[in-house]
């Protein structure tokens, strides 16, 4: 016998009638290099920089073109443009799965955006 099948039913109801708390997905981010919790939306008003000791996170390509240029005036170049395999690669893996995996991971079909 288990010495959680000894454990008193008045304490099993308590302990049962606890709720998990609804924290959104994604609300804190951990520093890389100082280990400090940070609260998600004033890492992205700094622009993934940490505001206790300067270290950079990554920041995706869209998010550095909308720091860098105007939403206003910007077009993109080439948006309809699909990679294709031309030398039909060949590994564990074909290249046209390769490429599916990675879109879905980025969510952008190629690894190059061009504005203006």
């Amino acid at each position: 016998m288990s010495w959680l099948d000894k454990i008193p039913q008045k304490i099993k109801r308590a302990v049962g009638s606890v709720q998990k708390r609804n924290v959104p997905e994604g609300l804190w981010h951990k520093c890389d290099a100082c280990q400090t919790v940070l609260y998600r939306t004033d890492l992205d008003a700094n622009l993934e920089v940490c505001p206790q000791c300067g270290h950079h996170h990554r920041l995706g390509a869209r998010a550095r073109l909308d720091v860098l240029l105007d939403a206003e005036g910007r077009v993109e170049i080439g948006a309809d443009v699909t990679p294709v395999d031309a030398l039909k690669f060949k590994d564990s893996k074909t290249y046209a799965e390769r490429m599916k995996t990675a879109q879905r991971d980025v969510k952008e079909k190629d690894a190059l955006i061009v504005m203006r």
